[in-house]
């Protein structure tokens, strides 16, 4: 290591740099003399300018660092506090050099003389923002009115701050992390200008936003969608439905692997254009996991399709997380609530948006893959309402393994796929022997035992005729759409449970298993 040139031993002491800029100066310049030399005089190792730090620290930065770019920050640890006297004065100071400014880290409270000397300033060599919760002395919200002039954006991390949409700096972006927006939010025209001048975008975070796109019914219906082939993650969580729709109608990111929706609703499975991108966004991803899991609870109306990676349950997004730690995971998350005609305005009922659903959506997505896809039918009670109408599963070609927890239609449903299903063809008439679900080969039940008779007979009912449907001759295709002469796959597990979740008995190819249960 001591016989590499200073420049190339410079480069890599540069790339051990943590975001802790100060604790990692402080490490690696006990390694050796040559270390501490080099860290001590180069100026890239100095360019943190925390203005909650010591009098004594702020200005061995600006001493060791007289021309290099700065990163600049003020989040204290008490936000809703007064700037202090100490802070003012430094500010000052900071504030004579903002043509240098790299990165602007601002938080919590905003006075006057932060204004005046950290946000109106001059800041052309600007590229990282990162603004949260800016509010002034009555406690509202404030926005960031970012300076017109200088070189465009790469990293944007706004939490409960609004920007100028058209502002000419918001192009080539690297990041883009918006959360909490409350007002002056972007038009679908402006956030399609922003992502098409940004091709090489790699994170994208929008949650949090409770409002629809304004303007959006007079909105150009036919947007090009943008190739983002870096685009890696794409989260969209807790978001109107109506964005949902828009922003997976503009983004082609057919690279993307770690893909979180939460909350889409009708727009997605009226809109056959948007239904067709977050098909390709789902589809890409699917082909990189094991195992999928589809969910779906009738009386709430929620299907969630996730893989064994991320159930969808890790909680609110944090949109300061740090972009090589996002790059790394891998998932998908997608959450829908099905639009019921009584209550959203939508012309088709629960079942019918749900089949267009699978159809437009989950159906393509999961085309040509040869991965199990499990579905989890559910509600919260046996004795209460929810059921939903078996020929809905037909819909469902896909899956092969199927979990009913506390349904109580699930006799029924087992009984409707115990023998084929007349289904319509492309001319609408109908053809016969169709079964549905015909790479199903796993079902799990959850019952009362004074139900154990006679689910356990409508299981043996299904497990034969399918078996005999094979014995009779015929293959079991490909995956894909239904085909009018397929066999079924035959059933080789069956698990029935109470609802504590111990097991009452199994089934497979050697034969019922009886588990005492207490």
């Amino acid at each position: 290591m001591e016989k590499l040139p200073v420049e190339i031993l410079t480069t890599i002491l540069l790339l051990s740099m943590d975001s802790r800029q100060r604790h990692s100066r402080r490490r690696l310049s006990l390694v050796c003399p040559i270390w501490s030399s080099i860290i001590s005089q180069h100026p890239l190792f100095w360019t943190e300018v925390g203005l909650h730090r010591t009098a004594k620290e702020f200005r061995e930065v600006l001493q060791r660092n007289k021309a290099g770019p700065l990163d600049v920050s003020w989040t204290p640890h008490h936000p809703q506090k007064p700037v202090g006297e100490v802070a003012e004065n430094l500010m000052e100071l900071i504030s004579s050099e903002s043509r240098r400014w790299r990165s602007l880290t601002l938080k919590g409270y905003v006075s006057d003389r932060i204004q005046n000397q950290l946000i109106q300033v001059p800041n052309p060599q600007l590229i990282n923002i990162n603004i949260c919760d800016l509010r002034n002395a009555s406690g509202m919200v404030l926005d960031f009115p970012l300076n017109p002039e200088g070189l465009p954006l790469r990293n944007v991390v706004l939490g409960g701050a609004a920007l100028d949409w058209d502002c000419s700096r918001l192009k080539g972006l690297r990041s883009l992390r918006v959360q909490g927006l409350r007002e002056n939010q972007p038009t679908l025209l402006q956030l399609h200008k922003i992502i098409s001048s940004s091709p090489e975008l790699e994170v994208a975070i929008l949650a949090s936003w409770n409002w629809e796109f304004p303007g959006s019914a007079d909105a150009p219906p036919n947007l090009d969608a943008i190739r983002l082939q870096y685009l890696n993650p794409l989260i969209l969580d807790s978001i109107n439905p109506n964005v949902v729709g828009g922003i997976s109608s503009l983004i082609a990111a057919p690279n993307c692997q770690n893909l979180r929706i939460d909350w889409a609703r009708a727009n997605v499975v009226q809109d056959q254009y948007a239904a067709s991108r977050l098909a390709d966004l789902l589809h890409g991803l699917s082909k990189g996991a094991s195992a999928l899991f589809l969910t779906y609870n009738p009386i709430y109306r929620d299907i969630s399709l996730a893989d064994e990676n991320d159930r969808g349950d890790e909680g609110s997004t944090n949109i300061l997380e740090a972009t090589s730690k996002l790059a790394k995971r891998r998932g998908l998350y997608f959450h829908f609530r099905v639009p019921n005609a009584a209550e959203d305005n939508v012309p088709q009922p629960q079942e019918e948006s749900l089949g267009i659903l699978i159809r437009n959506v989950f159906r393509p997505a999961l085309s040509g893959l040869n991965i199990p896809v499990q579905f989890h039918l559910w509600t919260e009670s046996e004795d209460g309402p929810g059921e939903l109408a078996p020929d809905v599963l037909f819909d469902f070609d896909f899956i092969t393994s199927l979990k009913l927890s506390s349904y109580p239609g699930f006799i029924s449903t087992i009984d409707y796929l115990a023998s084929p299903q007349p289904c319509p063809g492309e001319d609408d008439h109908i053809r016969p022997g169709s079964w549905p679900c015909p790479y199903l080969e796993k079902i799990t039940v959850l019952c009362k035992k004074g139900n154990f008779q006679g689910l356990r007979d409508a299981l043996d009912r299904l497990r034969r005729n399918r078996a005999q449907c094979l014995v009779e001759g015929g293959a079991v295709g490909p995956r894909g759409p239904h085909l009018e002469d397929q066999r079924p796959r035959p059933i080789k597990e069956i698990i029935i449970k109470n609802y504590k979740g111990a097991v009452f008995q199994t089934w497979s190819e050697e034969g019922w298993i009886l588990w005492e249960v207490d």
